[in-house]
């Protein structure tokens, strides 16, 4: 096993040497397709480079040669000319072309490729990406394919060889899309375990999977309508399958365009069935009362972007709030590497009525995992 495990780092050693080796050359002898390049000004100075991501606050730009990203406030940025052609999704309208200005911090003028002239207001860009004339990879090509759409994949391991053996994964899955007021959210968190011993045969220590769709409706700038549906299970706990429908309100706190809150209040049914005939199943009317936020600081020191997340979840009993209620939270704390590459700490807190005296009715889960944005 040891012999294994050197010639494994032996491998990952000599392949990152080549990619390094190779991404050198690359900068040292540019082609004649990295030559073009975008061009910003800002408070005079003049750079050159490429527009990575427009959002309503800042503009991220990579400089030429350099693989780090550079955050400027539209207040900074005196001129904007890009060479690259983008595909813009706003206002649910899709134009391709080129960026040739900045008009009071707030829109850009864009020249279509059809020489056609439009003003588009940055607060209502939806997607800012690469056309597929200057980027025809793969992953640019399913941007452009499904521009309203994003998510992430993120997977965490853990492989413990000693008196318990143990084998576990996380997988973290969210996805997004967006159109007008048209918003759609699925998370999913799903974790397994095993251990085994020398005197126990291997056993399911954790098997859970939850699961929730949400779809808002925008009626205002800050206000929303929603529907959610959760549904989980988890094994350990003898929890068979829970589902929960809910409706209600929701109203969007912006502190800044990276810094924002939303409360929602409604109503929903929470419907439990347990492993086995042991324990009843478990049916009730209940309030549901949520939270969720962002907080993004930009140019950290050392980790450029530290993004902190999360949401909690409240179903209270209308009947009976002290002796039935379901709560469930997540708190992520996520460093992006690069454009699609993150690492991120998960931290998971449910709090239920379970009918098991030996399972208790809290559960805390933090993992560390790495992610793969799109």
């Amino acid at each position: 096993m040891f012999s294994n495990l050197i010639k494994y780092l032996l491998f990952f050693i000599f392949f990152t040497n080549a990619v390094s080796a190779n991404a050198f050359i690359n900068k040292e002898k540019p082609s004649e397709k990295e030559e073009i390049k975008d061009t910003i000004v800002v408070h005079g100075m003049t750079l050159y480079g490429k527009i990575v991501k427009i959002s309503p606050e800042k503009l991220s730009f990579r400089l030429q040669y350099s693989e780090g990203l550079s955050h400027f406030a539209y207040k900074d940025i005196e001129s904007i000319s890009t060479k690259y052609s983008y595909h813009i999704s706003y206002n649910r309208m899709d134009i391709e072309g080129r960026v040739v200005g900045i008009e009071d911090n707030t829109y850009l003028k864009v020249i279509q490729n059809d020489n056609k002239e439009r003003t588009v207001k940055i607060a209502s860009i939806d997607n800012f990406i690469m056309s597929v004339t200057d980027d025809d990879s793969f992953e640019n090509r399913v941007r452009n394919r499904f521009p309203y759409t994003k998510g992430n994949v993120n997977v965490g391991f853990k492989l413990e060889q000693g008196s318990t053996i143990k084998n576990s994964v996380d997988v973290l899955f969210n996805l997004q899309r967006k159109k007008a007021e048209h918003e759609f959210k699925l998370y999913i968190d799903y974790e397994y375990e095993t251990r085994e011993t020398a005197t126990t045969p291997k056993y399911d220590y954790t098997d859970e999977l939850v699961g929730i769709l949400t779809y808002k409706n925008h009626f205002r700038t800050d206000q929303f309508w929603y529907a959610s549906l959760a549904a989980d299970y988890d094994r350990i706990r003898f929890v068979k399958n829970r589902y929960i429908p809910s409706l209600g309100y929701g109203y969007r706190f912006n502190f800044s365009k990276s810094v924002w809150l939303e409360p929602t209040i409604g109503l929903g049914y929470a419907s439990t069935k347990y492993v086995g005939e042991l324990y009843p199943d478990k049916n009730f009317t209940a309030g549901a009362l949520g939270l969720s936020g962002k907080y993004r600081m930009d140019d950290v020191t050392f980790i450029n972007t530290f993004i902190i997340d999360g949401f909690l979840i409240y179903y209270p009993s209308l009947e009976n709030p002290g002796e039935d209620w379901i709560f469930r939270s997540n708190l992520n704390f996520t460093i992006p590497l690069f454009d699609f590459l993150s690492v991120k700490l998960s931290m998971n807190y449910i709090n239920d009525t379970n009918p098991a005296p030996n399972v208790g009715n809290n559960k805390t889960t933090t993992n560390l995992l790495f992610g793969l944005d799109f």
